[in-house]
């Protein structure tokens, strides 16, 4: 069978715009500040599963909308998330304080790594709404710092494909 690779390289898979967002708040009040701020109802829609070089498994939770009057599709992800434990404990281990292992994390972009929360932007009128946007985000209070993140200036080919779901 003949195998294909994705030219990452190529602009063309990247039909989306992303905002960088740091915030030093819980995932729940940065996307109720969003949803107040651009009149939107951000849903968890998917978990995507990412597995760690180690063999450990990591679910990003994946918050989106779509604007279907807009063409436009919003989703906002953590650029952090925990490790999820291994479900073959034994029923002794639920029961000691001290049997767990220590909370591991890691980063979908881990070149972002002042970056709490990725906002996509996907969608072929996605070009007209990025700068309004883009001044909402800045608006929001609750958010450190707020940019656009351009898909060439990352460096690492692996960040790069995290981004594709």
């Amino acid at each position: 069978m003949k195998t294909h690779f994705l030219d990452i390289t190529s602009e063309e898979h990247f039909d989306f715009d992303v905002f960088s967002i740091t915030c030093n708040e819980s995932i729940y009040r940065v996307i109720n500040s969003i949803n107040e701020n651009l009149n939107i109802d951000l849903q968890l829609s998917e978990l995507l599963d990412y597995t760690h070089i180690e063999g450990e498994e990591f679910y990003f939770p994946v918050y989106s909308f779509k604007l279907i009057e807009l063409n436009i599709e919003l989703n906002l992800v953590p650029n952090e998330t925990s490790l999820q434990p291994n479900k073959t404990k034994s029923k002794e281990d639920n029961f000691d304080l001290f049997a767990g292992e220590v909370q591991q994390t890691t980063k979908l972009l881990p070149e972002l790594d002042t970056t709490d929360f990725l906002l996509l932007i996907k969608g072929e009128n996605r070009y007209l709404y990025n700068h309004t946007i883009l001044k909402n985000l800045e608006s929001i209070s609750l958010f450190t710092f707020t940019k656009e993140i351009f898909i060439e200036d990352l460096k690492d080919k692996k960040s790069r494909s995290s981004l594709l779901f």
